[in-house]
């Protein structure tokens, strides 16, 4: 048997491109044969062997594996699935590697072969009706393909080829999507966070399996195998670019997870408009209908829709998905990001890349790599050609008040002393040529891009800063509290008409605004101090809703809400206030005193809502380095007793407040037409009322501030210090490492609801809520996670065979 040859000398012995691009081609059909699933009974038949031309070490080898009792067929096929040996035993160029790929494609499309469709909650919801049973974590080949029955083909991608319904695609467009035979699931223990998996199995009796495990001890005694990673390395020949920090692979990862079919449909049909034909040729040569493309996605299933769409190249795609959420045909509200959910994992290449969906389109992010400024700073170079003294003299003169002695220094100075939001206003919109460059560059729909802020939004995102999260949620209302401040203080005491219909045109939108910031604020507050986070099976993750419409989080406080104020025996009497219907300013005002009653009256009856034991994270008692704080199911109820105090009691001032000034009556005043005179005087004194009301909201963190981490400091002995500002510039501090690690709430890196006033340690340990809004994407994963029924088997089994780190206390800022 020969040396192992190196890199170098595969490189000698084989070196022209159409060796390499046909070694290339065969090798994504071995390794989709090798990951693909089979039952028993499948064979290797003689159309699929006679693709295959072996080279002379393949021949001598299909002996060897003869002499062992493997058949012929499987015997030849095994050197396809063993090719890259101390020799190649396989020659890809006289291989007839296209019509292996439709023979292939063939018994994809009839289920001879199966590859799982692990996108989206398919196989997550289908095991859920199998009783398998927390510990089996492996699943048999006949139980796979019990599984499997009836669900579509799964789509994955290797170097050209793309696996799905329609079998086996050709497309010019390299993808690393590789098949995978894992599927979540989420044990019965409501403590555990972590998603364990069940592993769908090939048969390993059928022929070709067998004849594989002992091909591959005949080849371990033929010695040590030749270098071809080396030689792919050599000469680039890997599946896709992972180095490339803007396109990733994981892009199918978010078409799959987080988009709905109807979405999908959407999103296919521009493809098929938007392409050049390049996606309705495809379709047309797989069987689909012709005609407008709105009737030929509306039979295709969500499979379907997926093989299709990865057919044309990943910009395409990016364009269709910008120019969907701009236009409203993909909703993403404010604040929303869209993520993978099932698939992703850790993300594709070496920057580990994750595709996330927001307002201004689809970007591939990093969360443990701060690329953003790398970008920008790239960006920099690429909107202002450096190698021509031209351009170089147009920069240092936008720099010219950066004290440094090159123009490279000044950039850098420029780029550290600025936000990025600055930096990208000041030389994004310098000049038109600037924003084109960086559309080309980033990826962006300029042509749906209207207005300057718009741009500079799109351009920040696209680079992987954060955008919603620096919006300050009230600043509508601080501008017209201001602008109805300057009409009242210029308007006499007995205004005119004329007078009286300046302040109320903008009366009309301020009321709005303000009993929009009251509802909200009140039915926050109420969820956030008595829903039982911890034993929910999304905790601390505050879910909104769009408009008029209340998400979960909201229905569920004004539930509560009601309740309470049925419990207190109002009833109709002359300060009665009604949660049913729409909430009136009135009845918000009265609101917060009726939380603050329900939570006096917890206080009194603080065991009746005691964690039982057997609710009580597995660590408890077991460890003194960590404390678990939420012993009760009312959160309010596990904060200092000086903090429960200070909350009833500003929840009351709140109230006294806007029902003292007769702010609903100053609003009434100025929304009906009345014979009697306005009372401008009322006014100024609600205008006063309501400022000091929602001061008092905002400073104790009862309204929804987004607050994001600015800065973070850490010493020598691993005690770090995390900042976190609001958009109004008010920071809090935390301190790290904590005893409350291990208590779930949400890590100090993600943007997040901050409530000061509920502190449940010193110094500054408070409730914290991650959020969302509702959307087509959130209804779709409303109910995840899936617990399985509690069962005789425990899920010690799969939780003794887990890091710590990654079960109860996988936040690693917190």
């Amino acid at each position: 048997m020969p040396e192992p040859m190196t890199a170098d000398e595969l490189a000698e012995m084989y070196p022209s491109d159409q060796f390499r691009k046909a070694l290339s081609d065969l090798l994504d059909v071995q390794f989709l044969l090798a990951e693909c699933k089979i039952r028993s009974s499948y064979k290797i038949t003689k159309n699929m062997y006679d693709t295959l031309h072996l080279t002379a070490a393949g021949e001598r080898m299909v002996q060897a594996f003869l002499r062992r009792g493997i058949k012929y067929p499987d015997a030849k096929f095994t050197c396809l699935l063993r090719m890259l040996a101390n020799e190649l035993l396989v020659d890809p160029i006289q291989t007839d590697t296209q019509r292996l790929v439709e023979l292939i494609s063939d018994q994809i499309r009839d289920a001879t072969i199966r590859f799982p469709y692990t996108y989206g909650r398919l196989l997550y919801d289908r095991l859920l009706t199998f009783p398998f049973g927390e510990s089996r974590t492996i699943l048999t080949s006949k139980e796979t393909f019990e599984v499997l029955e009836g669900t579509p083909q799964g789509v994955s991608q290797v170097g050209h080829l793309i696996t799905g319904p329609f079998g086996l695609l050709y497309t010019p467009h390299r993808r690393s999507v590789l098949p995978t035979d894992e599927v979540p699931f989420h044990c019965a223990d409501i403590k555990c966070t972590v998603a364990h998996s069940r592993t769908l199995t090939t048969d390993q009796t059928a022929p070709i399996n067998e004849a594989r495990d002992i091909a591959e001890k005949i080849l371990e005694k033929e010695g040590q195998t030749s270098d071809w990673n080396g030689y792919f390395r050599l000469f680039d020949l890997y599946a896709s670019m992972p180095w490339h920090d803007l396109k990733g692979d994981s892009l199918v990862y978010l078409l799959g997870d987080a988009l709905t079919i109807e979405e999908m449909r959407e999103l296919t049909a521009w493809l098929l408009d938007n392409t050049k034909n390049e996606v309705r040729q495809v379709a047309a040569k797989v069987g689909v209908r012709s005609g407008p493309a709105a009737a030929i996605v509306s039979t295709l299933n969500q499979a379907e829709l997926l093989q299709l769409t990865l057919m044309t190249s990943d910009q395409n795609i990016a364009i269709g998905l910008d120019s969907l959420v701009a236009n409203g045909r993909i909703l993403v509200p404010l604040g929303q990001v869209r993520k993978p959910v099932i698939r992703g994992g850790d993300g594709s290449g070496w920057y580990q890349l994750q595709p996330e969906l927001g307002r201004f389109g689809i970007r591939q992010s990093s969360s443990g790599l701060s690329l953003a400024p790398q970008r920008l700073r790239r960006l920099v170079g690429q909107m202002y050609l450096l190698d021509k003294e031209s351009e170089r003299d147009e920069l240092d003169w936008q720099l010219r008040g950066e004290d440094a002695p090159t123009l490279e220094a000044k950039i850098e100075s420029y780029l550290q002393k600025r936000s990025p939001r600055e930096a990208v206003s000041a030389l994004l919109l310098a000049r038109k040529s600037n924003f084109v460059v960086a559309a080309s560059k980033i990826g962006l729909a300029e042509e749906v891009l209207l207005s300057d802020e718009d741009r500079v939004n799109a351009v920040l995102w696209k680079l992987g800063f954060p955008v919603e999260d620096l919006l300050d949620p009230h600043r509508d209302f601080w501008a017209l509290h201001e602008k109805m401040g300057q009409v009242t203080r210029q308007s006499p005491i007995n205004p005119s008409a004329t007078d009286a219909e300046n302040i109320r045109r903008y009366a009309a939108s301020f009321f709005v605004k303000l009993e929009d910031l009251l509802k909200d604020s009140l039915l926050y507050t109420t969820w956030a101090l008595t829903h039982d986070h911890f034993a929910s099976t999304r905790p601390f993750v505050y879910r909104s809703g769009i408009g008029e419409r209340l998400g979960p989080s909201e229905n569920e406080a004004l539930n509560r809400l009601r309740s309470a104020d049925v419990e207190s025996g109002r009833g109709g009497g002359e300060h009665a206030v009604s949660f049913e219907g729409k909430l009136t300013l009135y009845t918000v005002s009265r609101g917060f005193q009726v939380l603050a009653d329900l939570l006096s009256s917890y206080s009194t009856r603080a065991e009746e809502y005691l964690r039982p034991d057997t609710d009580l994270p597995r660590w408890v008692g077991q460890q003194d380095l960590q404390e678990f704080i939420f012993t009760h199911k009312v959160p309010f109820l596990d904060l200092l007793p000086e903090s429960r105090d200070a909350i009833i009691r500003q929840l009351r001032d709140i109230s006294r407040i806007l029902v003292s000034a007769e702010v609903s009556d100053a609003r009434n005043d100025w929304f009906h037409a009345r014979r009697s005179p306005v009372d401008i005087e009322r006014l100024r004194r609600s205008l006063e009322a309501v400022r000091d009301a929602v001061l008092l909201i905002q400073d104790g963190g009862y309204s929804r501030q987004v607050y994001r981490r600015v800065r973070d400091e850490t010493d020598e002995a691993d005690r770090a210090t995390y900042v976190l500002a609001d958009a109004t510039g008010q920071e809090v501090v935390f301190f790290r490492p904590s005893r409350y690690a291990w208590n779930n709430l949400p890590a100090l890196y993600s943007s997040q609801h901050v409530m000061l006033s509920a502190r449940f340690a010193e110094p500054m340990e408070v409730l914290r809520f991650r959020f969302e809004v509702e959307s087509p994407y959130t209804e779709l994963w409303q109910d995840y996670p899936v617990r399985l029924p509690s069962m005789a088997t425990t899920a010690s089994v799969i939780h003794a065979n887990l890091p710590a780190q990654r079960h109860e206390h996988s936040h690693s800022l917190d």
